[in-house]
């Protein structure tokens, strides 16, 4: 190999040490970083759902004020008179749905009931049957805000009941019930119905001390790039004063 090759080879592993330096390590840091902070969020999201139940509607709005989900022991009353099955609902790898239905607490206030998970039937063209009765009960669950799934495209408002939506669309579910839901969701792991699973545990994905361990690695790697790229420019140094 000649000279010029030596040089222009040498010039380009500066170049890719350069951006290793200035998008390598910087990304790998924001990386360790963001698992960081995910362990903390999830830690507080635990402390949140473990904590003791609001046993009023007064006392659990009060708390959503400051947390993202209250467990709740309340007395509601279902009004299943539309029902809206929630599509890509999984369960031990079964295709099912989310039934959602109106309920109604403190004699006045309308929210949404997240009554669990019903298996989907074989053919898409149809759906599976849920059957509801108006009825006061008392349940365990969690409360939240509604979070909309994210959809590729405009969902179409399918006709006829029980209803078939891609997302908790509160336009779309105001506008089919005529009644004024508030955007909460209570999450029943009481169950209602012989059909549908109630939810014993809100979903909460891995662990805080996997997110921890997740972020000690991407930590790690920075570290170790970064000193290897340091050890690469002494030796070119040391190279150089020969």
């Amino acid at each position: 190999m000649n000279t010029s090759s030596k040089a222009d080879l040498r010039r380009r592993f500066k170049r890719v040490r350069l951006g290793l330096w200035l998008l390598g390590v910087p990304l790998l840091l924001f990386l360790g970083g963001w698992q960081w902070q995910r362990a903390e969020q999830k830690r507080v999201w635990l402390q949140q759902l473990n904590s003791a139940p609001a046993t009023t509607v007064a006392g659990a709005l009060q708390r959503l004020e400051r947390h993202d989900w209250v467990p709740v022991q309340l007395e509601i009353e279902l009004m299943p008179l539309k029902i809206f099955l929630l599509d890509n609902r999984t369960w031990q790898g079964r295709a099912g749905y989310e039934v959602v239905v109106p309920i109604r607490v403190d004699e006045g206030r309308w929210w949404l009931g997240s009554l669990g998970w019903v298996a989907a039937p074989p053919r898409r063209d149809q759906l599976p049957v849920v059957e509801l009765s108006r009825r006061r009960v008392r349940v365990e669950g969690v409360l939240s805000r509604p979070l909309e799934s994210v959809t590729l495209a405009a969902s179409q408002v399918e006709p006829g009941w029980p209803r078939r939506i891609q997302s908790l669309d509160m336009k779309q579910i105001h506008a089919a019930l005529a009644v004024p839901v508030e955007h909460l969701v209570l999450h029943l792991k009481t169950a209602v119905s012989e059909v549908i699973l109630p939810r014993e545990r809100i979903y909460t994905g891995i662990e805080p001390e996997r997110h921890l361990g997740y972020a000690v690695q991407w930590f790690g790697l920075a570290l170790a790039l970064a000193l290897w790229l340091m050890w690469v420019e002494r030796k070119e140094r040391q190279e150089a004063s020969r």
